[in-house]
């Protein structure tokens, strides 16, 4: 039988080694589908990232929350492309 103190450092053990839910807050470079872009992420899904992309038309700056799903986009590029980018993000 284990003591209060095998089973509250199991307890502990096991809570560190899960992890977060929620993304860390930061800024981002790197590509997303491919192209060039840099994120500014909320640290929570369901508080909005800001993406910045240069997609095939041009730089797009998308507004995303995660959960629930949606975007918001300003740029030259259609909005098939900025759904996929969001959904890239996303899931």
């Amino acid at each position: 039988m284990k003591t209060f103190f095998q089973v509250t450092a199991s307890i502990a053990l096991a809570t560190a080694l899960v992890p977060a839910a929620e993304a860390t807050p930061g800024i981002q470079n790197g590509t997303i589908n491919g192209y060039e872009s840099v994120i500014v992420e909320s640290g929570s899904y369901s508080a909005p990232d800001f993406i910045t992309v240069f997609g095939p038309n041009g730089k797009e700056q998308i507004t995303v929350t995660c959960a629930p799903f949606d975007w918001d986009s300003y740029g030259a590029n259609t909005a098939s492309f900025v759904d996929s980018i969001a959904r890239s993000w996303c899931f």
